[in-house]
C-alpha cells in the first residue's frame, strides 16, 4: 500500500500545516523566491496577519519535508477513506463495454462510491431506518448523486492521464472508443489507481472528503426524517401517510456545512417535502408577515408554505409549479408579485433570483428566504447619492431584471427572468471527442434551459414586460398597505421583532464566483500539492485587499472552500455579528438588518414610492430587445394654431428641467441621477449617470446651466455645479492611469465630449475652475486615442476632432489644436470604403463632417477631399434607405452632416440628398421626442438646414408646435425602452429641453449634436 509518511502530506493545506517550526533553515531563500513570484507584498502581509505568522515562520512551514510534516501533524481522517477505497479496487479489471465518458470515469471511481454506499447501508441498519425507506431506491439515489460528484472532481485529471497514455502509445484498441475503454480498464486497476492517488494527493483528499461528507449528510437526513416523520405528515402533508421514502434529490442549491444541501424527498404515494439543513425560523416568521399583509390588503391571499421548525434544521412544504388557467390568472400573478416585491423590499431581501421563485398558477411563491434583512456590508463609499439610492432600492431584491453579460450574450438571472433556451453569457467547460482517447477539455457555448419561476399560459411563459402595469399596481397596493400600517411591523412588539434571533444569510461575495473558483480548483495543476491550490485561493485575499469584498473573513472562507463548500456567511437580523463556519467576525456589519428595515419602513412615503416605481419600470424596460413590439407612442397631434414663441419654449424647457430636478438624488454634497443607459450590443442598464456627455451628468448639467443662463434661476445653477463635483477626482484618477484612457475614448461619448461640455459650462457658469477642468480633459483626450483609434463621432477620432476644434476656438488651447490635427490626419488617411456603416454618430457621415469642419479652418485640401469622399460614401450607402429622424440613422445622419457644411451643400448630389430628407422632416411623426432619433433630433436637422439655406427660416416651427402640444398633453417621451423617463442628453429629458432652448434662443444655444459653441 501507500507509504503513510509521504503521500498524503501533499494534500494538506497551508492552514493545516500550522503551527510551524520556528527556524526557516536553508530553504528560506528558495521559499522567499516562491513567495515573491506568487504574492504581492500587500497580499503576503494580509495572509501573514490572518494566520498569525511572521515571514520566517511561513517559510519554515513551506520548506518542511513531507515526512517531517506527516510525523508532526499526524494522519488526517480522509487518508483512511482513500486507503479503504483503494483496497476495493480490482487488481485486474475487465475491459468495460463502450459507453459514455462519464460512465467510464464513474467505473474508475467506483471503489470510493461502493465503500461510501456500504457505510450508509450500515448506518441505515444501525439506526433502524430500513422500515421507513425503500432501501434499494434510496441507496440508488445516493450512489448516483455521489458518483456524479466524484466524476466532476476527477474528470480533468483523468482526461490528462488519458492523453498521457495515448501520447506514450500505451493504449490498446483499433478505434478511439476502444482505446478509451482500455484506459478505463488500466486506470481502474489497484496499482494504477494507487499511483494516481500518490501523484495527486489533493484529488485523493477531495474524493475521500466528499464520500465522508455524503455518508454523514445522508445519515443525518434519514435520521431526522425518522425523528420528525409524524409531525411532517401532520403539518406538511395534511395528515395523509405518504408511504415509504423512495427518492432523495440533493444538490438543490449550493453545498454548505460539509456538503449539505437542500433536499427534496419523494414518497411512494407521490407526496413530496423539502428538507433544509439550516434553521427555518425566518421562513416561519415571514409566513406571519405575509398573513398580516393578506389581512391588510383585501384580495391579496398570497400563498404561504407550511413550515416545520426543528433545532438547526427544518421541513418546508413542497411548491409544485403549475400553469395559469387563463389570462386573468397571469395578471393576478403579476399583481401579487408586485405586492410581494413591496414586502420583501421592506424586509431588506436580496438574492431572490430565478431559482428562488416558483410560479404556482397565479401564486408567486418564494422558496428561499435566507437573505431577508440582508445587512449593509462595509463597502467602499463611492460618494454617489444615485448609487446609494439604487443599492437600497427594489433592484436590490434581484426579483427585478438584472443581466449577466458575457461574450455570447446576456442572461436575465432575476426572479422575473430566467428566459428559456437562451445562450449562457460565458463559455462553459465541455469536451472534444468525448468517450475517445482524444478527449480533451474545451470551452464551449452553453444554453440556459429555463426554470419554473414565470407563470405559464398553456405552453408559453408570460413575459413580465407585457404585465408592467399589473406589477406596478400590485407594488403600489402592497407598499401603501405597509406604509399605512407600519407601526404594526416596527412598533413595540411588532412583527419584525420576531425575526431578531433568526438565522439569515449575508452575501459578501457572489455565490456564482465561489462556485467557479471551486470548479477551477479541480485542475490537475493544483491537485499535486495543496500549496498550489492555496495559491489559487489567494484571490480571496487579493479581492479583499482591493476592496471588492471588504471585511470578508478570508481564513474561514478558505476552510469552507477546502471542505468543498460554498462559504456560508450567516448572521441574525437583530445583531451585527457575521459568522462563517466557526469564525465570528465583528466589523463588516455596521447596522443590523432589523434596524435597517425599520429605517426603510419609516421612510416609506409618496416620494420614495415614486422612486421605487421608476426603478421597477426602468429595470423591466431593459428586457426590451430590438424587434419587439413597443407600446403605441403618444401621437404628436396637430400643430398649435399659433407658432410657439420664445417664452412658451422656455416655459416648456423649465417644465422638463423641473422633472429632472425632481428625479435628482442629492446628499447635500453631490447631485446625481439614475438613468437608463445603452451599453454594448444594445443592452440597456439602470445605473447612476456617469460623466459622459451623451447619457451622463455632463449633459444634464449642460442643459441646466444653459437654462440658468437664460432665466437666472439659481436652483438650476446650483444643481448644475454640484452635479460636476466628482469630475476633478475622476480626471485626476485618469491622469494617474494613462493606460486606461483608450478604454474611456476620445470621442463625443468620451473625453472629447467631456472637454466640450466643460468648456461650455465654464462659460455659462462663469467659472475659471471648471475651465481648468476642461483644459485637463483636453490633455487627457490627447492620450485617449490608443493604438487603434475608432473613426466615428460617438467613440472615436471624428468626435474628438470636432470637440477639440470647439474648445480651441473658444479658449485658444494649443493642446486642443495639436490633438485636432492628429485626429484629422488619421481620418484623412482612411480609405472611404473602410469607414464603418452607420449614421452621423458612428459612420462615414460623421467622419466626413468632422474633416470638412477642420478643412474650413486649419485644414487643407487633403482634409477637404477626404471629407467629401466620406460623405459621398455615406450618401451612397443611404441612397435607398427611408429617411429617419436621428443622427444614428444612415440617411438623416448624412443629411445632418451635409447641412452643417457649406462645402458639402455645394455638391449637387449631396444637396439633393439633404433636400429629400428635409422634405420628409417637415411633417411631424409619431416617434419619441429625443435628441438622438426623435423629434428633437429632427428639429435639430431642420434648424441646421435653415441655417444653411436649404430650408425655410421657419421650417421647424410647425413641428415644434406639434411637439409642444404633445408635451402638454402626454408628457415627454424619451428615446429609451418603453419611453421610461431618463435625464440624459441623447435619449432623455436634457436633450429635449436643450432643443427647445435652441428653437427659442438660437444665437445663444448652439447644437450640441454638432458640438457647436455660441456665435460671438
Amino acid at each position: 500500500m501507500i507509504d503513510p509518511q509521504t503521500w498524503w502530506a501533499g494534500g494538506l493545506a497551508l492552514a493545516e500545516r500550522l503551527p510551524a517550526p520556528r527556524a526557516a533553515g536553508d530553504a528560506a531563500g528558495p521559499v522567499r523566491t516562491w513567495l515573491s513570484e506568487h504574492s504581492s507584498p500587500a497580499l503576503l502581509r494580509a495572509r501573514l496577519a490572518d494566520m498569525g505568522l511572521d515571514e520566517d515562520e511561513l517559510c519554515a512551514v513551506l520548506a518542511e519535508e513531507p515526512a517531517a510534516l506527516a510525523a508532526r501533524v499526524g494522519r488526517p481522517g480522509w487518508a483512511a477513506t482513500v486507503e479503504l477505497a483503494l483496497e476495493r479496487a480490482p487488481l485486474d479489471p475487465p475491459l468495460p463495454a463502450e459507453g459514455t465518458w462519464s460512465a467510464g470515469f464513474a467505473a474508475v471511481l467506483a471503489p470510493f462510491t461502493e465503500n461510501a454506499a456500504e457505510r450508509l447501508e450500515r448506518a441505515v441498519d444501525r439506526y433502524g431506518l430500513d422500515k421507513l425507506i425503500d432501501h434499494r431506491a434510496v441507496l440508488g439515489c445516493f450512489t448516483d448523486r455521489l458518483s456524479r460528484t466524484l466524476v466532476q472532481l476527477a474528470r480533468r485529471t483523468l482526461v490528462l492521464e488519458l492523453n498521457v497514455l495515448r501520447v506514450r502509445g500505451q493504449l490498446r484498441g483499433g478505434t478511439p472508443e476502444s482505446r478509451f475503454c482500455d484506459f478505463v480498464r488500466q486506470i481502474s486497476a489497484r496499482p494504477a489507481l494507487t499511483a494516481l492517488a500518490v501523484e495527486y494527493p489533493v484529488l485523493a483528499r477531495l474524493l475521500a472528503q466528499v464520500c465522508d461528507q455524503a455518508v454523514d449528510a445522508w445519515t443525518e437526513l434519514l435520521r431526522r426524517l425518522a425523528d420528525d416523520r409524524t409531525d411532517v405528515v401532520d403539518r406538511l402533508l395534511d395528515g395523509v401517510d405518504p408511504g415509504r421514502l423512495t427518492q432523495v434529490e440533493t444538490g438543490a442549491g449550493d453545498r454548505h456545512q460539509g456538503g449539505r444541501t437542500v433536499a427534496v424527498l419523494t414518497f411512494e404515494h407521490g407526496a413530496r417535502v423539502v428538507s433544509k439543513p439550516r434553521p427555518v425560523g425566518v421562513h416561519a416568521h415571514f409566513n406571519d408577515t405575509v398573513g398580516w399583509l393578506n389581512s391588510r390588503l383585501p384580495g391579496l391571499d398570497l400563498r404561504r408554505l407550511a413550515v416545520l421548525e426543528r433545532p438547526g434544521h427544518g421541513w418546508v412544504e413542497y411548491a409544485e409549479a403549475a400553469p395559469c388557467a387563463g389570462p386573468a390568472e397571469v395578471g393576478r400573478f403579476y399583481w401579487r408579485m408586485g405586492a410581494l416585491l413591496a414586502l420583501i423590499h421592506a424586509l431588506g431581501a436580496t438574492d431572490m433570483h430565478f431559482e428562488n421563485l416558483i410560479a404556482c398558477a397565479d401564486q408567486p411563491v418564494l422558496v428561499d428566504l435566507e437573505t431577508l434583512f440582508h445587512p449593509d456590508l462595509h463597502r467602499p463609499d463611492t460618494g454617489d447619492p444615485a448609487q446609494a439610492v439604487l443599492t437600497a432600492s427594489v433592484a436590490r431584491t434581484a426579483l427585478l431584471p438584472f443581466f449577466l453579460v458575457g461574450e455570447h450574450g446576456v442572461l436575465d438571472a432575476s426572479g422575473l427572468g430566467g428566459d428559456r433556451d437562451v445562450p449562457l453569457p460565458d463559455d462553459v467547460p465541455g469536451w472534444s471527442a468525448p468517450g475517445t482517447d482524444e478527449m480533451r477539455l474545451i470551452r464551449t457555448a452553453g444554453v440556459f434551459r429555463g426554470s419554473v419561476n414565470r407563470p405559464r399560459l398553456r405552453e408559453a411563459e408570460a413575459d413580465p414586460v407585457l404585465h408592467v402595469e399589473s406589477l406596478v399596481a400590485g407594488f403600489r397596493a402592497g407598499y401603501d398597505a405597509i406604509a399605512a400600517h407600519r407601526t404594526e411591523l416596527t412598533g413595540p412588539g411588532g412583527l419584525l421583532a420576531r425575526f431578531a434571533d433568526d438565522t439569515t444569510r449575508a452575501v459578501p461575495r457572489a455565490t456564482r464566483w465561489y462556485a467557479t473558483l471551486l470548479d477551477e480548483s479541480t485542475h490537475p495543476d493544483v491537485l499535486r500539492d495543496a500549496l498550489d491550490r492555496d495559491r489559487l485561493f489567494d484571490v480571496l485575499w487579493r479581492e479583499t485587499a482591493d476592496g471588492v469584498a471588504p471585511g470578508a473573513p478570508v481564513v474561514a472562507e478558505l476552510a469552507e472552500l477546502w471542505a468543498g463548500d460554498v462559504p456560508l456567511a450567516v448572521c441574525s437580523p437583530g445583531t451585527t455579528d457575521l459568522r462563517v463556519g466557526r469564525v465570528t467576525v465583528r466589523g463588516p456589519i455596521a447596522e443590523s438588518g432589523l434596524a435597517r428595515a425599520g429605517r426603510r419602513i419609516a421612510a416609506m412615503g409618496e416620494t420614495d414610492r415614486f422612486d421605487q416605481e421608476w426603478v421597477i419600470r426602468a429595470t423591466l424596460a431593459t428586457r426590451r430587445r430590438d424587434g419587439e413590439p413597443l407600446p403605441a407612442p403618444a401621437p404628436l397631434g396637430p400643430a398649435a394654431a399659433t407658432v410657439p414663441d420664445a417664452d412658451r419654449l422656455l416655459a416648456a424647457a423649465c417644465g422638463l428641467a423641473d422633472r429632472v430636478l425632481a428625479r435628482a438624488q442629492d446628499d447635500g454634497r453631490r447631485v446625481n441621477w439614475l438613468c437608463l443607459e445603452p451599453l454594448e450590443d444594445r443592452i440597456w442598464a439602470v445605473q447612476p449617470q456617469g460623466a459622459g456627455l451623451p447619457h451622463g451628468y455632463c449633459g444634464t448639467a449642460l442643459f441646466l446651466a444653459q437654462l440658468a443662463d437664460l432665466t437666472g434661476t439659481e436652483r438650476y445653477t446650483s444643481v448644475a455645479r454640484r452635479a460636476l463635483a466628482p469630475l476633478p477626482g475622476l480626471l485626476a484618477a485618469l491622469g494617474d492611469r494613462p493606460a486606461d484612457l483608450p478604454a474611456v475614448g476620445a470621442g463625443f461619448a468620451g473625453l472629447g465630449g467631456i472637454a466640450y461640455a466643460l468648456g461650455r459650462l465654464a462659460a455659462l457658469l462663469d467659472d475659471t475652475e471648471i475651465a481648468g477642468w476642461a483644459a485637463t480633459a483636453v490633455d487627457l483626450a490627447a492620450g485617449a486615442a490608443g493604438d487603434d483609434p475608432l473613426p466615428g463621432v460617438l467613440d472615436g477620432d471624428a468626435g474628438c476632432l470636432a470637440a477639440m476644434l470647439a474648445v480651441q476656438r473658444a479658449t485658444g488651447s494649443a493642446t486642443a489644436a495639436r490633438t485636432a490635427r492628429a485626429c484629422a490626419d488619421r481620418l484623412a488617411a482612411l480609405a472611404p470604403e473602410c469607414l464603418p456603416a452607420g449614421g452621423f454618430s458612428a459612420g462615414a457621415a460623421g467622419v466626413g463632417w468632422a474633416l470638412l469642419r477642420y478643412a474650413a479652418g486649419d485644414g487643407g485640401p487633403a482634409h477637404a477631399a477626404a471629407g467629401l469622399a466620406a460623405l459621398r460614401t455615406a450618401a451612397d450607402r443611404g441612397a435607398t434607405a427611408p429617411a429617419g429622424t436621428g443622427w444614428c440613422d444612415e440617411l438623416s445622419g448624412t443629411a445632418l452632416a451635409v447641412a452643417d457644411s457649406a462645402a458639402a451643400t455645394a455638391v449637387p448630389e449631396l444637396a439633393r440628398l439633404l433636400d429629400r430628407v428635409v422634405g420628409s422632416a417637415l411633417a411631424p411623426t409619431t416617434g419619441d421626442h429625443s435628441l438622438c432619433h426623435g423629434e428633437a433630433g429632427a428639429l435639430d436637422l431642420l434648424l441646421t438646414a435653415s441655417g444653411a439655406g436649404r430650408a425655410a427660416p421657419g421650417a421647424a416651427l410647425p413641428r415644434a408646435a406639434a411637439l409642444l402640444a404633445a408635451l402638454d398633453r402626454f408628457g415627454p417621451r424619451c428615446g429609451t425602452p418603453d419611453s421610461v423617463s431618463s435625464p440624459g442628453l441623447l435619449t432623455g429629458l436634457s436633450g429635449i429641453g436643450l432643443e427647445l432652448l435652441r428653437l427659442g434662443f438660437g444665437s445663444r444655444v448652439p447644437s450640441v449634436l454638432l458640438l457647436r459653441t455660441p456665435t460671438p
